[in-house]
């Protein structure tokens, strides 16, 4: 029994090591991000500090370079700063339970996401009081249902107020998934959540009548739902389906099965060459791109012409899968066509080895920070970072 509660007593001590740590480090990077507003010429050149969002542009700046560090966007990056912050300006009672290592981040984060917002400073400093005394008690589930009910005893904003406050956060979201499946998160107002699932299930009720149990072709009520949202959303059958063009990328030997090369699905990853091959001839949304080696295009124009044509944005496509910043994920689809020695500082050429895919703010930060991008003979970018951190991206392989 000695024994066990000696390991019980190490649990708790190492869970409390690892609150205290993550304290710390939100607290670390919130320094940092003040210190880069307050300090904007260590990271900006002076086209970035004659912006008028230079204190904005510092921060990313700041906020790509801990990323970088770190393994994480420079979104991520942001948000642990932002939770340091918002924890010593309204809730310093549980920030002080945080930092000596009595509650989890998980309670913290709940705490955080309730205050948004929430402007009345009374009560919040209540909410601050009450759930600093409970934050070490309660599992997470437990605590998030009882500071719920509490913020709910607090507000006296109408619930109309803030709906319309949260009905602006409304988003989709695709989270790649195993086995060449991916989980499609919809944020929206819970009339037009409850709209749409009564439609699905109506629909589904319907379809699913059509056909026997124990008959080909049989799918259960979740199959037949999924399909219909996916038929609806990618608008099969409509004019606008054609207009959505996902890029499969297939290396033809795979595509007459005589390759082991794998099959990308941009924005996406790999998928299996059956489902690919599929795709490829009967899919028409789909821009279809089969890797042969040789084109005929016309790759190189120097300093003749400064957009890329059509071939070179092709050729980008296949080159890479996402914006070339380690810590982006944005799709090449949803991304600019860059430079990366720029057109006029620069004097770079349109060629296909100076163009690389770069999202808006990435782009932006390249041309206005101090971050250095260079591009090699073997296809591999570095970035180096103005506190001299030299990272090092490459694209995928063919």
């Amino acid at each position: 029994m000695d024994l066990i509660l000696d390991l019980l007593d190490e649990a708790a001590g190492a869970e409390a090591d690892a609150n205290r740590a993550h304290a710390r480090s939100r607290t670390a990077l919130a320094e940092v991000m003040r210190l880069a507003r307050a300090n904007p010429h260590l990271y900006l050149r002076p086209a970035g500090l004659a912006q008028k969002d230079v204190l904005a542009l510092a921060e990313d700046a700041a906020a790509f370079d801990a990323g970088l560090r770190l393994h994480l966007t420079a979104g991520q990056i942001r948000v642990r700063a932002h939770q340091a912050q918002a924890l010593q300006d309204h809730l310093p009672r549980l920030g002080a339970v945080f930092a000596a290592g009595g509650t989890t981040l998980a309670h913290v984060v709940t705490a955080l996401e309730l205050v948004a917002g929430w402007m009345d400073d009374a009560a919040v400093g209540v909410f601050d009081t009450r759930v600093a005394e409970i934050a070490g008690t309660l599992t997470p589930a437990q605590f998030r249902a009882r500071t719920r009910r509490l913020k709910e005893q607090l507000l006296t904003e109408p619930a109309e107020t803030r709906h319309t406050r949260a009905f602006e956060d409304r988003r989709v979201v695709v989270e790649p998934a195993d086995d060449g499946m991916a989980w499609l998160h919809a944020f929206v107002s819970a009339p037009d959540a409850v709209r749409i699932i009564a439609r699905l299930n109506a629909t589904a009720r319907a379809e699913q009548k059509k056909t026997k149990h124990d008959e080909p072709g049989w799918r259960s009520r979740d199959q037949i739902r999924a399909d219909l949202a996916v038929a609806w959303l990618a608008g099969d059958g409509t004019p606008t389906a054609a207009t959505v063009r996902p890029v499969l990328l297939v290396p033809l030997l795979t595509l007459i099965g005589q390759g082991a090369e794998p099959v990308q699905l941009r924005g996406y990853g790999t998928i299996d060459a059956a489902t690919a091959r599929s795709l490829f001839t009967r899919a028409p949304s789909f821009r279809r791109v089969g890797t042969d080696p040789f084109t005929g295009e016309k790759l190189v124009y120097d300093r003749t012409r400064y957009r890329p044509t059509q071939a070179q944005r092709d050729w980008i496509a296949m080159r890479f899968e996402d914006c070339i910043d380690p810590t982006c994920s944005r799709p090449v689809d949803d991304a600019d066509i860059d430079h990366l020695e720029e057109w006029v500082r620069d004097h770079g050429p349109t060629n296909d080895d100076n163009l690389v895919p770069l999202c808006e703010t990435s782009n932006r930060r390249k041309n206005l920070t101090r971050y250095q991008y260079e591009r090699h003979d073997d296809g591999t970018v570095t970035i180096t970072t103005p506190t001299g951190l030299i990272t090092t991206t490459e694209p995928p392989p063919f």
